[in-house]
């Protein structure tokens, strides 16, 4: 009759205990070994609606119309080469912008995986954290 001995428990201890901690970064993420980041541009400017259209190499989010105070967001896992981008082209009034929201090699600037951007009449403004505070302005609109 065989017994299980310390030597032959070890590894199997660890593969399942990997497979394990695969499974649960897996589940709290959806990323697996990337990190997860959301990215929300919120409309703060009076009428008309903001339009927008926002995209990465693989992922178009397509053009969209926003009311004020309208909060575009989405969520996404950085690519595991460390080489994703998103950017975003803005219209209102005569005036537009275009401008990476995300960038991986940036210091990446969105703290705790969130990066808020505000379009206000006087240009784009962007705070990094769990809660938007301190927003500063980043770039003017470019007029038409």
């Amino acid at each position: 009759m065989s017994y299980i001995t310390m030597k032959n428990l070890v590894p199997f201890l660890v593969v399942f205990a990997n497979i394990y901690l695969m499974m649960f970064v897996n589940m709290t993420s959806g990323c697996g070994i990337t990190d997860e980041y959301e990215v929300h541009v919120t409309n703060r400017l009076p009428s008309p609606q903001l339009r927008l259209h926002c995209a990465s190499k693989n992922d178009d989010l397509g053009y969209h119309n926003i009311d004020r105070d309208y909060d575009f967001n989405w969520r996404f896992c950085e690519n595991w080469t460390g080489n994703t981008l998103f950017f975003c082209h803005l219209w209102w009034n005569n005036n537009d912008i275009a401008f990476d929201v995300f960038k991986s090699h940036d210091d990446n600037p969105c703290l705790r995986g969130k990066c808020y951007w505000e379009a206000r009449t006087d240009g784009i403004y962007f705070s990094g954290g769990q809660t938007p505070s301190d927003f500063q302005k980043k770039y003017d609109w470019n007029k038409s």
